[in-house]
């Protein structure tokens, strides 16, 4: 069969000619309304995200509101997963379009003047990119906290106690939050988790390491003390995050010290992660 994708004319776009390319060229289109308002129209789109497409219904923008003196750049964006569209306010005077928030993908910039009552095709530039090359590739999150050499007290035999870590080496990705000691990805995947933690726990007792998802424990590791000195516990485990609610701590117990102090040297004490898949 015989079809014709582009037409190379400045002629409109018949329905035969247009079928084929108007799944690839077409969703979420930016254009004035039939008859022009403060409100941008948007073909329909699509969007895929793995092995889910979703299909976007046609929809309107605004109203926009033009600036009180001046000009103003805004930007239109849809989001990521939704495909739902929002304005993004630029600065007023300022020929630099807002920023494009994160979870979104860009659509049009909106020029607007204090004398705009309505918006034409002239007011738009199209930026439609749905191909984003940070997606392209598997998206990099990692993170090693520790305590910043200071010591923790209060490790009270036979209770597990939090670890507190209040610094970070690096935190791509920001899923570590040192306000909670709380690794909590916001990308959904199987995460690689490492802790260590390091005291004296004199002779005859046992220093565990635990490392907790959503407050229960998945993994421990227990070191013995013979003679009185510092002892180190790790745990690792692989383990899978919901990309949302699913968060992951360190854990320390020993079994011989009522008031034990946790080394607090970051290459004693810390914690690890990083995406696998």
């Amino acid at each position: 069969m015989a079809v014709q994708t582009f037409n190379p004319t400045d002629l409109s776009q018949s329905t035969a000619n247009w079928a084929v390319a108007q799944r690839i060229v077409g969703p979420f289109a930016p254009h004035a309304q039939v008859t022009p308002n403060l409100t941008l129209a948007l073909d329909p789109g699509h969007l895929l995200s793995g092995t889910t497409l979703t299909e976007v219904n046609a929809q309107n923008v605004g109203p926009f509101a033009p600036p009180a003196s001046g000009f103003r750049i805004d930007r239109v964006v849809i989001d990521r997963a939704t495909g739902v569209a929002s304005i993004v306010t630029g600065i007023a005077d300022s020929l630099t379009p807002p920023a494009i928030p994160v979870g979104t993908l860009p659509v049009a910039q909106v020029f607007l003047q204090n004398t705009t009552t309505a918006i034409s095709n002239h007011n738009l530039v199209d930026e439609r990119s749905f191909y984003d090359q940070t997606t392209a590739a598997r998206p990099i999150i990692a993170t090693r906290a520790h305590r910043n050499g200071v010591g923790q007290s209060g490790i009270t035999s036979n209770v597990w106690a939090k670890v507190e870590l209040s610094a970070t080496d690096f935190n791509v990705g920001d899923a570590f939050d040192t306000s909670t000691s709380r690794f909590q990805p916001a990308k959904a995947g199987y995460y690689l988790l490492h802790g260590q933690v390091m005291m004296n726990c004199n002779i005859g007792g046992s220093l565990y390491a635990g490392l907790f998802i959503n407050g229960g424990i998945i993994v421990q590791c227990r070191a013995l003390t013979p003679i009185s000195t510092l002892t180190y516990a790790a745990a690792t485990t692989i383990a899978h995050f919901n990309g949302s609610t699913d968060y992951a701590e360190l854990h320390v117990l020993n079994t011989i010290v009522t008031n034990g102090v946790l080394d607090g040297t970051s290459v004693a004490t810390f914690f690890t992660a990083s995406l696998l898949s």
